[in-house]
């Protein structure tokens, strides 16, 4: 089946408002600030009222309410402001029971959330790629997207038999759902993204994560890929067959990547932990 076809048989996947769009493609831009994003959210009624009461929340604690989304960024920052933003637009999505891979509800949403979370450490432990944070961190939450798509598309049936032939041991994730499909949930989230217009760095991250591109520089599917893992590696693994997955070798030698990084981006990601579970409440 063509993924297109799959995808259009999702009636209750909502795409991201046209203002998460233009956020997106704002901080895939280098001269991207403040004034930019503050002007966005503010053109979006609902957004902002979501935002603001997250902002105001026991969460963060603010000594004042924060009364406008100026307020709000000067408190809290951008970066945390983006979190929130995607928490808002994708957490709904990422967060329904998935039989077909034995995930629980809210399983992806945590595993999405660490990866997402983990994509800074990465970023700050690799010198050599230069890319916004947030651009990485939205690539990280939405980069099994496309395990959505599959899970709301097969029947009883047929998640009955992905999930036998995962757990068999002898087919990852990707191979069991090209076998009952023809295609991954890679390349279905990717389609989903560009169908969503957002920016190409994050359809690619999403297109290549467990395949990254290396060529002429590593891409921000690199980054994905190691977020991903180290997201694996700290427990916050969904469903069956998580346990099968691995780092590309090839990856780690383009990022320089050695066994004391290596180590120290599982602590960093376990560190991160106390923020994803705060974080996962807003789903």
């Amino acid at each position: 089946m063509k993924v297109e076809a799959l995808i259009a048989k999702v009636s209750n996947l909502p795409a991201p408002s046209f203002s998460v769009t233009r956020l997106l493609q704002l901080f895939a831009r280098p001269d991207a600030d403040n004034d930019d994003v503050i002007c966005i959210v503010k053109q979006d009624a609902v957004l902002s009222a979501k935002l603001l009461a997250l902002c105001n929340s026991a969460m963060f604690g603010l000594a004042t309410p924060a009364g406008s989304i100026e307020q709000a960024v000067f408190y809290l920052g951008h970066g945390q402001i983006h979190r929130l933003i995607m928490a808002i637009s994708f957490g709904a999505s990422l967060n329904p029971t998935m039989p077909g891979y034995s995930i629980e509800d809210g399983g992806l949403w945590r595993h999405s959330l660490v990866t997402a979370y983990a994509t800074d450490k990465v970023l700050k432990a690799v010198s050599s790629v230069n890319l916004d944070p947030s651009i990485a961190y939205t690539a990280g939450l939405v980069h099994d997207i496309g395990k959505v798509v599959i899970s709301h598309t097969l029947n009883a049936e047929s998640q009955a038999t992905l999930r036998q032939i995962i757990d068999h041991g002898e087919h990852t994730v990707l191979e069991a759902e090209r076998e009952i499909l023809g295609v991954d949930h890679a390349e279905i989230g990717a389609c989903l993204l560009r169908q969503w217009r957002l920016p190409d760095v994050i359809v690619e991250a999403v297109a290549n994560h467990h395949a990254p591109q290396l060529q002429p520089h590593p891409h921000l599917s690199a980054i994905v890929h190691v977020a991903d893992i180290m997201a694996h590696e700290t427990g916050a693994s969904p469903g069956i067959g998580s346990f099968a997955i691995r780092l590309d070798e090839p990856t780690i030698e383009a990022l320089r990547l050695g066994p004391v990084e290596i180590q120290n981006l599982v602590v960093d990601t376990l560190d991160a932990l106390d923020d994803v579970k705060e974080m996962l409440t807003l789903a």
